[in-house]
């Protein structure tokens, strides 16, 4: 291991450091992630900020006497991991009693755990899940509500696909909502029908809003779901969240979450995409510390898995609708709404992000982008497109052109390859879930996990970043191997990529003199264990801004 010490003569000035808390974390294994990818020992922190990094003997000297040493007995330390997209609340609401399905493996067993939850549910109360996923099941089909109903005749049930983009509603839920054969489909969605004209029972993106502003789910407030939320992220070693997608009210809780000192992880927050031109106009964006809101999420399309996700071709396992048309998905929002607010973000100072799957999508929200840069030609807007998940190559090189950050998520590929061809045939696999050629070809990568999609642990994402396998290692050699990341390239999508996503660099991402102490301490080393020890890798410490946040039982 190679020590250097560095950053001494950065030292914060004594009587300064005597009014702030001195901490000496000493005897680790610590990666930097710098520029010089120089590695160290220890890090001396006064209050929230790294003070040096470098060889053990040479901070001692830096020692106060009321300095605390806290000993790493050789563990490894990384700068702070940053999901750069995840959904708190819902997160949190799993964990306080909304129902996960996810373990189903078909939908019989499906249909069997909610008919436990009826004998236990008052008639007429509703019963809410999600995490369902069919590509899990053997038949691989989209159900319907027939069996669901008939489990279940006296109590609505909602319960959302993994990706969130689609939605299965029994007879209870459709006749409470008012749903009918001659419901009228929202822009956007879609409302899945039989043979006879009837629904299904799925219904896609924006007609999920038919269903779900009925649905009542376990009572808990925002407040209880953020701080559950939390609680799992600290532990899984997570310093920060880009939390995608969050109401005005949501803002408001996590302001005085922040303001009260409960909220410890670092939250920079995506406004929705509905909210955003009127928010913009009346608020300026707000930085800080703990909570930051200074953008917002559009929608290009919908999910891949729920083949909502807007191709320019047909689907390969889908080729045409019922109308015999072909069947390319669709948009949830209109390219000239992304456009304009685009635009008004650039004038008023807001970062905008599209969620886009499909490679039509993706091409609309960067070509929305481009018209409104060409209106208002902005530098530093570090405009994201959210997912990038299938490129066109003209279009993958248009990251690079127009100055736009990728933020992806490497679990969706190791979740998705095994129905991805299927979907999309192997001639557009070749632009699906292409981390590699992006980096390679300058654009700007950020990475996070989409939790609950998947899972909110980042050691699983590090691991599908440089394996593209499954966590039995399948396929030898990885999915569309040439789209690997080296282990730091990985690592610096989770540290300094998602920092620099949200103009963040300067105070998070590397373990530097002058940065936030924000690290995290591990029971291995990940750059150079096998790779199959990765998403085994276990927490020991979570350091935010000098505070240890989270500390593993022994």
């Amino acid at each position: 291991m190679v020590l250097v010490a560095f950053g001494l003569g950065r030292a914060a000035p004594a009587q300064e450091n005597n009014a702030r808390p001195t901490f000496l974390f000493a005897g680790g294994n610590v990666y930097t992630l710098d520029a010089r990818g120089a590695r160290a020992e220890a890090i001396f922190v006064a209050g929230d900020r790294i003070t040096a990094v470098g060889t053990l003997a040479a901070l001692q000297e830096l020692r106060q006497p009321d300095t605390r040493t806290i000993p790493l007995n050789g563990a490894t330390v990384l700068p702070g991991l940053i999901d750069a997209h995840g959904h708190m609340a819902a997160l949190g609401s799993f964990a306080l009693g909304r129902l996960d399905l996810s373990s189903a493996k078909s939908f019989d067993q499906l249909v069997a755990v909610i008919a436990e939850q009826v004998k236990a549910a008052q008639p007429g109360a509703w019963i809410v899940g999600g995490r369902w996923d069919h590509e899990s099941w053997p038949d691989r089909a989209l159900p319907t509500h027939a069996k669901l109903s008939a489990v279940s005749p006296d109590n609505p049930v909602w319960l959302t696909r993994v990706d969130g983009h689609a939605g299965l509603a029994n007879a209870a839920a459709m006749k409470l909502a008012g749903v009918t054969r001659d419901t009228g489909v929202p822009r956007g969605g879609d409302i899945l029908k039989d043979g006879a004209g009837e629904p299904t029972g799925i219904f896609l993106d924006n007609a999920e809003d038919l269903i779900a502003e009925h649905a009542q789910g376990p009572s808990a407030s925002p407040a209880d779901l953020i701080l559950a939320a939390q609680k799992l992220c600290l532990s899984a070693g997570l310093t920060g969240v880009h939390d995608a997608g969050i109401t005005p009210a949501e803002a408001d809780v996590y302001k005085e979450l922040a303001d009260a000192g409960q909220l410890k992880l670092r939250v920079y927050a995506l406004l929705a995409g509905n909210y955003a031109i009127d928010y913009f106009t009346e608020r300026a964006p707000l930085i800080g510390e703990r909570f930051t809101l200074r953008s917002c999420k559009l929608y290009a399309d919908g999910a891949l898995g729920s083949r909502g996700a807007w191709l320019i071709d047909a689907y390969s396992d889908k080729p045409t609708d019922a109308q015999g048309r072909p069947y390319t998905g669709f948009p949830v929002m209109q390219t000239e709404f992304l456009r304009r607010v685009a635009e008004d973000g650039l004038r008023r100072g807001y970062q905008v992000c599209t969620h886009a799957i499909g490679d039509r999508g993706n091409r609309e929200a960067l070509s929305a982008y481009a018209v409104a840069l060409s209106r208002r030609p902005t530098e530093g807007h570090r405009f994201r497109v959210e997912h990038a998940q299938v490129l066109t190559s003209d279009d993958l090189a248009r990251f690079k052109q127009l100055g736009v950050i990728a933020s992806m998520q490497p679990t969706h590929c190791t979740s998705d390859m095994r129905w991805a061809e299927a979907r999309l045939g192997p001639r557009r696999c070749a632009g699906a879930y292409a981390w590699a050629r992006l980096l390679r070809s300058g654009a700007a990568l950020a990475l996070g996990s989409d939790f609950p999609v998947e899972s909110h642990n980042p050691f699983l994402g590090l691991y599908a970043a440089v394996t593209r396998q499954d966590r039995e290692g399948a396929p030898a050699g990885g999915w569309r191997p040439q789209e690997r990341m080296t282990r730091e390239e990985a690592l610096r999508g989770f540290t300094l990529g998602s920092a620099y996503a949200a103009f963040e660099e300067d105070r998070k991402g590397t373990l530097e003199p002058g940065k936030l102490a924000d690290f995290v301490v591990i029971d291995r080393d990940v750059l150079t264990c096998d790779p199959l020890e990765i998403p085994h890798t276990f927490v020991l410490m979570t350091v935010i801004g000098g505070e240890i946040v989270h500390r593993a039982q022994p």
